[in-house]
C-alpha cells in the first residue's frame, strides 16, 4: 500500500510534552477502592506507592488502532486477521472500530511493518508509564475526565453496550492531553514487562526480547468501570489475545 495510502487509516497523533506526574495509587486508597469496586485491599496493591515519575517528551495516537489500519497489514502481510472479523478483512462496520484480537506479539509485528513503510515514522507501542501520562494528565486523576465516573463518556458495562464503539466516540471522556477512549472500549497492549512499583525504566521492564507477561492498560466494554480507572493494571502473556485486546500507537519525541 502506497503510504499516502496508509496515511489516510493512521490516526491523529497528540504531543505529550517532558515532565513529571504522578504514577499509581496512594496506599492509604486501597480500602476505599476495595469497597467501591469490590476485592480486598490487596487486589489493588500492584498500583502501589504513587510516585512521581519524570518522562521524556513523547506523542501519542489520539485514538486506538482501527480495524481499517489493522486491515491493511493483514492485506499487506498475510498476517493472521482477527477472529471477529469471520473474513481475511474487516467488515465494513467494524472499519472505525479499534481492532481486537490482537496479541502483544502481533502488537508489535504491527508496529515494525509500520516502520518499514516509505517514510513512515518510528510507531511502537507506549510504555506502561506513558499510557498512564496520557490517560490521566500530572494531577493523578482517576479517570481521564477527572471525577466522578461518568458512563457517558467511556464504553465500560455501565453503558450497556454489546461490544466496541467506533475509535473516535466519547469526545467528551477526552484525557487532558486529548487523547479519546483511554477508559473502556478495548484493553490496550503496552510495551512493559508485568513489575512491581515504583516504575524504573532501566530495570528490564522494557526490554521487548524479555520472557514475561505484559501490561493492558484502561479496561474494556465488557468491564465495569473500576478497570477504567487510569492506575488499572492487567497483564497477559505476550502470545495470548481475545475479543478485549487491541493497542495504541506511541512515537518517541515530537512525533
Amino acid at each position: 500500500m502506497p503510504m499516502s495510502e496508509l496515511t489516510t487509516l493512521l490516526p491523529a497523533f497528540v504531543h505529550v510534552p517532558a515532565g513529571t506526574f504522578l504514577m499509581g495509587t496512594p496506599a492509604s486508597e486501597l480500602s476505599t477502592l476495595a469497597r467501591r469496586y469490590g476485592g480486598t485491599r490487596e487486589s489493588y496493591r500492584e498500583e502501589t506507592p504513587q510516585h512521581a515519575l519524570s518522562l521524556e517528551a513523547f506523542s501519542i495516537a489520539v485514538t486506538a488502532v482501527s480495524s481499517a489500519l489493522y486491515g491493511a497489514y493483514v492485506a499487506a502481510t498475510g498476517a493472521r486477521p482477527p477472529i471477529t472479523w469471520r473474513a481475511a478483512a474487516p467488515p465494513a462496520w467494524l472499519l472505525d472500530h479499534p481492532v481486537v484480537d490482537v496479541s502483544w506479539d502481533e502488537a508489535n509485528d504491527f508496529c515494525a511493518w509500520l516502520r518499514q513503510q516509505p517514510g513512515s515514522q518510528q510507531f511502537r507501542l507506549p510504555t506502561e508509564a506513558e499510557w498512564e501520562r496520557a490517560a490521566r494528565g500530572t494531577d493523578g486523576r482517576t479517570f481521564p475526565w477527572g471525577e466522578p465516573f461518568d458512563p457517558q463518556r467511556a464504553n465500560t458495562r455501565e453503558h450497556v453496550a454489546t461490544g466496541t464503539t467506533p475509535v473516535s466516540s466519547f469526545p467528551d471522556g477526552a484525557s487532558p492531553v486529548g487523547a479519546l477512549g483511554m477508559a473502556g472500549n478495548v484493553w490496550e497492549w503496552t510495551a512493559s514487562l508485568d513489575a512491581s512499583y515504583p516504575y524504573q525504566s532501566a530495570d528490564g521492564r522494557e526490554q521487548l526480547i524479555a520472557q514475561g507477561r505484559r501490561i493492558l492498560r484502561g479496561g474494556c466494554y465488557a468491564n465495569p468501570h473500576g478497570f477504567a480507572r487510569c492506575a488499572c493494571r492487567f497483564r497477559l502473556a505476550p502470545t495470548l489475545h481475545n475479543e478485549f485486546t487491541g493497542l495504541r500507537l506511541a512515537v518517541s519525541g515530537a512525533g
